[in-house]
């Protein structure tokens, strides 16, 4: 069983007091105002963040939670904004839009290099290459995995907690 904090007993999953600095860092807070608004040392935050896997993944999922949804609310902007940008286009300095436009799109002549190969042959190796890639990074092992688990748990347990005055 962990032990990383006075009130910190956990094998598997999270805590009350962790799943609630999360909701707080997702927030923007820092890790100081995250541990004043829960009562707990700085340190204890930043060593979850740092070396408590449990804790990190939970983050990683809702920081991807809370950027999906607003790429999705910036997505619904898009046909409004391309209907503003082509009425300020046929203005007297319209120009200077378009120009912009071709600069935050980023289209330059090295996009029409970048669409990909014209050849099947070219296609495919690149494909296997990639796919050879990811077959070699896939074969991390369980041991090397638990490895680095133990010294995470180790650097936890390093981990007491001070309450704050």
């Amino acid at each position: 069983m962990t032990r990383a904090t006075k009130g910190y007993k956990r094998e598997q999953g999270l805590t009350l007091v962790q799943l609630n600095a999360i909701d707080l860092l997702i927030t923007g807070k820092t890790d100081q105002g995250v541990a004043e608004e829960i009562d707990v040392n700085r340190v204890t935050i930043t060593k979850w963040r740092n070396y408590d896997v449990h804790f990190r993944a939970e983050l990683n999922k809702r920081r991807k939670e809370l950027l999906g949804s607003s790429m999705d609310r910036m997505r619904a902007l898009i046909p409004k904004a391309v209907q503003r940008l082509e009425k300020e286009v046929d203005n007297e300095n319209g120009w200077k839009i378009a120009l912009e436009i071709l600069k935050i799109t980023g289209i330059n002549s090295r996009d029409l290099m970048g669409i990909g190969h014209d050849e099947v042959d070219k296609i495919l190796t690149t494909e296997a290459k990639i796919k050879l890639d990811e077959e070699l990074f896939n074969q991390v092992s369980d041991h090397s995995k638990q490895e680095l688990l133990n010294e995470y748990q180790e650097k936890l347990n390093q981990c007491k907690e001070i309450k704050r005055p």
